[in-house]
Formats: structure tokens, C-alpha cells, sequence
């Protein structure tokens, strides 16, 4: 039985080993037969690198208790990395530090990362609460509690993954999956999420407009294009409705015919369009290997369609960015994490923080594709920055995305972006010479635009506190 299971941990392996390739015999890497066939990680978090040596890059992150199949043995060239010991080459990819693992008896999981977390109908890995009061204190464990010595204080609103509930001294606190306490007075339960989900796609879909879903509830359906017609109907909150004739030029004169004798105003709808494959969407040693995905996400309509090649795979709605625009143009996906706590950065003056955000695929910068769990308002602008997705729908497009990350990996990193899938991200509701550009450089944050950013803000609070009456500023900050 475990020859098997290792067996099709391996055939699962082997479409993501060819994202990774590395020529060992060219860059005279020796790979020789390993003291053991299967390793388990032991750290907290686990890094596998593209090369058996320090610095290389890491590619993959993998949680305590992970198990890997090991191809073989590479002795150390120096003391970096490794302090002198062997590397494993490890299936799918990479190599781990034999100091960063142990010798494993049973084989792999088999499954998606987070998977073993969603039993029975729950649609979110962890249980989530929001904070409810500002000044929450939230301490270390049950010694600093005692103690009174708090690690920080939290904001209202921010959002916390509990692992369980407990008390010290009779008074009841939450544990987050980090291992914090927070008092349970300070938050509020926040359930499982919205549970919207998008469609399979008919594959023998053509380009054009498909269907639409209503974009919000109560919209009148009337018996002619005019909005002086009789209403014959009513349509649902994201009540999915066919796209049959389109007349009028711009809104609010622009109506569907969603029926004979049914019309509804445009203005109402969350159109889903499909599109021929755009430049730069989708290159051509990707469409040679046969990774042939790529995402399109419309600003204009709120909706994300998956495809393969030329054809259509799944439509849903989104959230995108209201405050801070989601950026328009073609982004390889350059990170992919299970799940990652998103916060503000040190140089935005608003705080939040969202812990164990679930299913990321990081494509600009800080913006990612993801799973919200903290509200249900799919197919309007509502983020930071980020595509915001239902539940059900960041899962389902998190396994789907290539490379599907294994049970224990907690993400994923590639070497290449050329390899990578393309988020493109476009406004279909701008005039076409605006609806689509590259706005920001592909890839993670930039280090010198971080810097430049942050001196900033440096600059603007320093202003800021200048210009406070003496009497407002705090004793510690006036004294000199």
C-alpha cells in the first residue's frame, strides 16, 4: 500500500519537476544514492532551493511534519547553508538541507495543501473572529497574560484566525493559530464565509458576451428597452441571467435582452465576456509545453474568467481594488502561499491586519489574488488592492493554477516568471485606449520603491507632528 501511495505521489510530482529544470550534469551537481527514501521537515517552516548551496533561491516552503521523497544525495561544496553536511534532492524539485529534515517512514500525503483542514462542508481552513474594540491587547502566551505584558495592541476591525478557546485564571481568552492570546470579550465570530461560488464553464463556449449575474437584488426586468416599460420581473442578487441582444451604446441607455420580451438595464448587470487570448497572456514556450492557463479579471465588470489556451474554464465574481486601484496589465503569478497574514505597511497610515489570509496567488507586488473571508460583497470594488474571492472560488483556483501545491506545502516560489501563469487585468468600462496597459513592473515588491515609499511616509509624519500644538505632543517625543 505505501509503494502505491508513493507511486502516485510521484505521478503527481511530475508535471510540477518540469517548472523547476535544472541541467545537474552542466552545473556539476552529483546527485549520489541517499542513506534514506523519505524525509520529514521538522522545522516550523522548511525551505527547498533551486540549488544545493548557499545562496541559491528558495522555490518552496513546506510546514513541520511535511514528508518528501528523496532522488538522492549531494555532498556540500562549502560550509554555507548546510554547515558542511549533505544536500537531498527531493521530488518534485530542489534540494533541503539534510540538517533541516529527518528520516520518514510513511510516505507523502497525497492531496492539495490545506486540504486536510476542510472536512465535512466547511468552506474556510481556519475559524475567524474580528476584533471589536480598539486597545485589545494581545500577549504571547498565558505567562505574559499573567504578567500583564502585552505584545500589541490591536485595532477594530482586524481580523484574527482562532485555534481554540481557553481560559487563564477564570478569564476566557481565544489562541490564534500563531499562538496568541486575545481576550474573547474583544471579538466577534466571524462564520464561514460567503458562500457565493462561480461556474464551470461549457467548453464549447464562444468569444463574446455569455451571461451575466444581477449586481444587486430587486432589479426590475421590463417588457421593453425603455425604462418607462412595464416590468414584467424581478431579478435576485447575482441571479445568473442569459446575454441574448445588446442595445444602446452607453450606460444608462445601454439594456440586454435577457428574454423574449425580458430587458434589463446593463447599468444593473456583472457582465461576463469572453475574450481571444491577449498579447502577452499567454507566451509561446508556455503554449509549447502545454501550460496553456491564464486568468483574466475585468475592473469594469467585477469578473474573473480562468481559461486554457483559448477556452473559457470558470467565471466568477470578484472584489477588486476601490481605495487603491488594482493595477491594469499582464503579471505572472510570482508567489503562490497557502495562507499568509496581510497587513498594512509601515508606510500607510491606516492599520489593518487580516490574519491567515487562505489560498494567495501573488502577481503584482503586494496585490494577490485570494480568499476573503470577512465579507460577501462579490462583484463590487471593495479591496486594498488585492482580487478578492469567495471562499469556495480562491480554492477552487488555487488548486487549479499550476503548480498545485501538495498537502504541507505552504507555498511556492518560481525560479522563472516566464514559466508562470498570467494575471491579466484590464477595465473593459474605460474607453479601449485606457482599458488596458501595463500600469506596474511584473513581479515582488521592489525593494528601492518600498525604500521610497516608506521615506515618505517618514517625511509626512515627521510634518505632521511638527505642526501640533506644543501641548498635544506627547511629553517623550517634546523633551530632547
Amino acid at each position: 500500500m505505501q509503494l502505491l501511495v508513493a507511486w502516485t505521489v510521484l505521478r503527481t510530482f511530475a508535471a510540477l519537476g518540469r517548472l523547476e529544470p535544472v541541467d545537474e550534469a552542466r552545473e556539476g551537481i552529483k546527485v549520489d544514492e541517499a542513506p534514506v527514501a523519505i524525509v520529514e521537515t521538522h522545522w516550523m517552516e522548511t525551505g527547498i532551493r533551486t540549488r544545493p548551496w548557499s545562496p541559491s533561491k528558495r522555490i518552496a516552503t513546506m510546514a513541520k511534519g511535511t514528508r518528501l521523497l528523496v532522488r538522492g544525495q549531494v555532498a556540500s561544496r562549502d560550509n554555507n547553508g548546510c554547515k558542511g553536511k549533505p544536500w537531498y534532492a527531493v521530488y518534485p524539485f530542489g534540494y533541503v538541507c539534510s540538517e533541516h529534515v529527518r528520516p520518514g517512514r510513511e510516505p507523502p500525503a497525497t492531496g492539495h495543501a490545506l486540504a486536510e483542514r476542510m472536512r465535512g462542508d466547511r468552506r474556510l481552513p481556519y475559524d475567524y473572529t474580528k476584533v471589536r474594540e480598539d486597545g485589545a491587547q494581545m500577549y504571547r502566551g498565558v505567562d505574559a497574560v499573567r504578567a500583564g505584558v502585552a505584545a500589541r495592541s490591536l485595532s477594530q476591525g482586524m481580523n484574527l484566525a482562532v485555534a481554540r478557546t481557553l481560559e487563564v485564571d477564570g478569564a476566557a481568552y481565544v489562541e490564534t493559530v500563531d499562538g496568541q492570546l486575545v481576550s474573547k470579550s474583544a471579538i466577534g465570530w466571524l462564520g464561514q464565509g460567503s458562500a457565493w461560488q462561480g461556474v464551470l464553464v461549457d467548453s464549447a463556449a464562444a468569444i463574446g458576451p455569455a451571461f451575466a449575474w444581477a449586481s444587486r437584488d430587486k432589479v426590475p426586468v421590463l417588457a421593453d428597452a425603455d425604462p418607462k416599460a412595464a416590468q414584467v420581473g424581478l431579478l435576485a442578487l447575482r441571479e445568473r441571467v442569459p446575454l441574448l441582444e445588446e442595445t444602446g451604446e452607453a450606460d444608462p441607455d445601454r439594456w440586454w435582452k435577457i428574454g423574449e420580451g425580458r430587458y434589463v438595464q446593463a447599468k444593473h448587470l456583472n457582465e461576463v465576456v469572453f475574450t481571444a487570448i491577449p498579447e502577452g497572456a499567454l507566451r509561446d514556450n508556455r503554449l509549447a509545453s502545454g501550460d496553456d492557463q491564464w486568468i483574466d479579471v475585468d475592473l469594469g465588470e467585477q469578473v474573473l474568467v480562468a481559461y486554457r489556451g483559448a477556452t473559457p474554464v470558470y467565471a466568477t465574481l470578484v472584489s477588486s481594488g476601490k481605495g487603491s486601484p488594482t493595477p491594469k496589465g499582464n503579471y505572472p503569478i510570482w508567489a503562490k502561499v497557502a495562507s499568509m497574514t496581510m497587513a498594512n505597511q509601515d508606510y500607510e497610515d491606516n492599520p489593518y491586519m487580516v490574519e491567515h489570509v487562505p489560498w494567495v496567488m501573488l502577481f503584482q507586488g503586494h496585490n494577490a489574488l485570494h480568499g476573503a473571508y470577512w465579507h460577501d460583497q462579490f462583484g463590487k470594488r471593495r479591496s486594498h488592492g488585492c482580487v478578492n474571492l469567495a471562499p469556495r472560488d480562491a480554492r477552487w483556483l488555487f488548486e487549479w493554477v499550476a503548480p498545485a501545491l501538495p498537502a504541507g506545502w505552504t507555498g511556492f516560489l518560481p525560479a522563472d516568471l516566464e514559466r508562470s501563469v498570467v494575471v491579466h487585468v484590464r477595465d473593459s468600462s474605460l474607453p479601449p485606449d485606457q482599458a488596458f496597459f501595463q500600469e506596474r513592473p511584473i513581479g515582488p515588491p521592489d525593494p528601492e520603491e518600498e525604500k521610497r515609499k516608506q521615506e515618505e511616509a517618514d517625511e509626512r509624519r515627521a510634518e505632521a507632528a511638527a505642526a501640533q500644538p506644543a501641548d498635544l505632543v506627547p511629553a517623550a517625543a517634546a523633551g530632547g
